[in-house]
């Protein structure tokens, strides 16, 4: 019935909020970070997590179905954290063009999270199974150029379609896709990487010198 499948959902969404599954999934994160060096992605088991959590494996199954999806959830919020300009330097920008160029300060950071984990990004970009992780990712950047949108409109911007969402989506799906590319090649020189991808932004982003 759906108003159980809602009720269901909504009484997971609670237990997932209380303090001790939040230091559970904490563990189980840090656990699963600390492997990736000495283990790929592929060959990554939830047996191995769990005992460097100290867990049980039915612990991490009523967080994750599987490491694919823990791995999702961890880098497309890895991605999304790093492209987060905080509030005070939105508001010490000098114009748009300097609130663009701490936008594209952030790009770098992203990218270089990439480089750092490249082997696991490969994997989740060509997996067939990829448990959400591109659509995770896209969701978080259109969210991000929103709110970069936002700021540049207060700014005395253009910015056509904007009320449609159109800009957004757009700088989204072309950023996550300059990503796929980054994780699959092989160039290692961020800031050649981020000058490029923002060379594809739209003809209203601000330019800096």
């Amino acid at each position: 019935m759906p108003g159980s499948s809602a009720r269901r959902g909504s009484a997971e969404a609670a237990d997932r909020a209380e303090p001790r599954a939040v230091r559970t999934r904490e563990r189980l994160t840090n656990a699963f970070r600390d492997a990736l060096p000495e283990t790929s992605l592929d060959q990554l088991s939830v047996a191995e997590i769990c005992r460097r959590a100290g867990v049980h494996r039915v612990t991490f199954y009523g967080h994750w179905p599987d490491i694919r999806s823990l791995a999702a959830e961890v880098f497309a919020q890895s991605v999304d954290r790093l492209a987060r300009v905080p509030q005070d330097v939105i508001s010490a920008a000098a114009g748009p063009a300097d609130l663009a160029a701490a936008y594209e300060r952030a790009l770098r950071g992203q990218l270089r999270e990439i480089l750092d984990q490249r082997a696991a990004y490969r994997a989740l970009f060509t997996s067939d199974t990829d448990a959400g992780f591109r659509r995770r990712l896209e969701a978080a950047q259109r969210e991000r150029a929103l709110a970069a949108i936002r700021e540049l409109t207060r700014l005395g911007v253009a910015v056509p379609g904007a009320a449609a969402g159109y800009p957004a989506g757009y700088i989204a799906g072309g950023v996550v896709t300059a990503f796929e590319t980054w994780a699959l090649g092989d160039a290692t020189d961020v800031e050649a990487a981020a000058t490029d991808i923002a060379a594809q932004l739209p003809h209203w982003w601000p330019r800096h010198g």
